[in-house]
């Protein structure tokens, strides 16, 4: 009994001396800020080297997304941040669908990208997508600066 509490302390400070000696800290993929965001391999999709990405998650068939990705295309669009780029992923499975609403919205065709996969893609479950989908806010290391923020927040967070 004395002999495996010994090894048990022994085995104990060796971890405690290994972990001390690192003071790197790794950051993991998530979805909550300050993670590192979910990859996003779409084809089309290229990223400028801005400061930021505003990646916005939409859909036809769900009305609430896409009046919030108008909005946040029309604002952005207007202020045109030099450091900011604008991403708009639709989760719409039939292209003819998604293109037609971005015509009929007026959106730059430069900044939306069609996700044909729709619900059953990596990225709409990597992103843990619900009705309503949302947006993120990442910095140019990746990480996740803010979550489902309005286009004057995101314009005042990367104005600071």
């Amino acid at each position: 009994m004395r002999y495996l509490i010994c090894v048990s302390f022994i085995v104990c400070v060796v971890f405690l001396f290994v972990g001390a000696g690192t003071n790197e800290k790794r950051l993991t993929e998530g979805i909550q800020e300050g993670n590192l965001a979910p990859q996003i391999n779409l084809q089309g999709v290229r990223l400028e080297g801005k400061a930021y990405v505003l990646v916005q998650f939409w859909a036809a068939y769900d009305p609430e997304s896409r009046v919030e990705n108008a909005k946040m295309h029309n604002v952005i669009s207007r202020f045109k941040p030099e450091n900011l780029q604008l991403i708009s992923i639709s989760f719409d499975e039939n292209p003819v669908v998604f293109q037609g609403v971005v015509k009929a919205d007026h959106l730059e065709e430069t900044t939306q990208f069609d996700e044909t996969e729709g619900k059953n893609s990596v990225l709409f479950k990597s992103y843990r997508l619900k009705k309503g989908f949302g947006n993120w806010l990442i910095d140019s290391n990746g990480v996740i600066v803010a979550k489902h923020v309005s286009p004057e927040k995101a314009l005042e967070i990367i104005s600071n």
